[in-house]
C-alpha cells in the first residue's frame, strides 16, 4: 500500500470536512486554519516515513507529484491555447477546471493558496511541496531504517 496516496486522499477529505464545517469567510484565514494546514502536511511527511520503512522505492512517494505535475501543465496548455480549443476552459483563455482541481486537489495547503492568490505561485508552491513533503519524509525514514543490504544507508 502506498501511504503517501493514501494520506494525500483523506488529507483532502479531512480539509474538505473542516473547510464546509467552519463558520465564517473563507478568505479570512484564522490561525486554526493554519495549524490544521500544517497538521495536514505533517501527515503527508509521515507518510513519506511510513513508505521508507516498509522499504518501498523512492518513486512510490512521487506519485502525487506526478498528478500535480500533470494538472499544472494541463492548466499552462489551457491558459495558452484556450482560445483555439474552447472545450475546458472558460473566458476565452482561463483555465479554470484544471487551475480548480489543482487547488481542491491540494486542499490542505488552502490557506497558504489564499496568501499567495493573485501572485501565481498559487499553483506552483502546490506542486513544489507535493514532492517536498513526502521527500522529506522519506529521506527521513531511509536515515531512521536502513537497508538491511546496503549498511550506509544510501
Amino acid at each position: 500500500m502506498n501511504y503517501v496516496t493514501v494520506i494525500y486522499l483523506v488529507n483532502i477529505v479531512l480539509y474538505a470536512m473542516y473547510f464546509f464545517g467552519k463558520t465564517g469567510s473563507e478568505v479570512a484565514m484564522s490561525s486554526l486554519d493554519y495549524i490544521v494546514s500544517g497538521i495536514l502536511s505533517l501527515f503527508l511527511i509521515f507518510a513519506g516515513y511510513l513508505n521508507a520503512k516498509k522499504g518501498m522505492i523512492y518513486r512510490t512517494v512521487l506519485w502525487i507529484f506526478f498528478v500535480n505535475v500533470f494538472l499544472f501543465a494541463c492548466s499552462g496548455l489551457f491558459d495558452q491555447f484556450g482560445s483555439d480549443f474552447n472545450i475546458l476552459s472558460t473566458n476565452n483563455s482561463d483555465s479554470l477546471l484544471f487551475s480548480l482541481s489543482l487547488i481542491v486537489y491540494n486542499g490542505y495547503l488552502f490557506p497558504l493558496t489564499v496568501i499567495l492568490d493573485g501572485s501565481g505561485l498559487a499553483l506552483i508552491v502546490p506542486v513544489v511541496l507535493s514532492f517536498m513533503l513526502p521527500s522529506l519524509g522519506y529521506v527521513i525514514g531511509k536515515k531512521f531504517h536502513p537497508d538491511k543490504q546496503n549498511p550506509t544507508g544510501l
